[in-house]
């Protein structure tokens, strides 16, 4: 999960994408097949964690959780 999340946050598109909000736009709440925009708010979050956020590390625990409940 590490290598691939690292790849990801590394497509400077993308990542500008989600780090401007550009993503919200884009949200489909009401797909019943979807997570009602939860994934895409948590890999904001992360990324904001990774780019933006004051702390030399982090984790993707937010983003796992909600990986694992569509999972299930």
């Amino acid at each position: 999960m590490n290598s691939g999340l690292q790849c990801l946050s590394n497509t400077h598109e993308l990542t500008k994408y989600f780090l401007f909000g550009m993503y919200k736009d884009d949200l489909n709440h009401d797909s019943p097949l979807g997570l009602g925009g939860n994934l895409a708010k948590a890999y904001h979050n992360l990324m904001n964690d990774m780019w933006i956020g004051k702390e030399t590390r982090t984790a993707p625990y937010d983003l796992k959780r909600v990986l694992g409940k569509k999972l299930q």
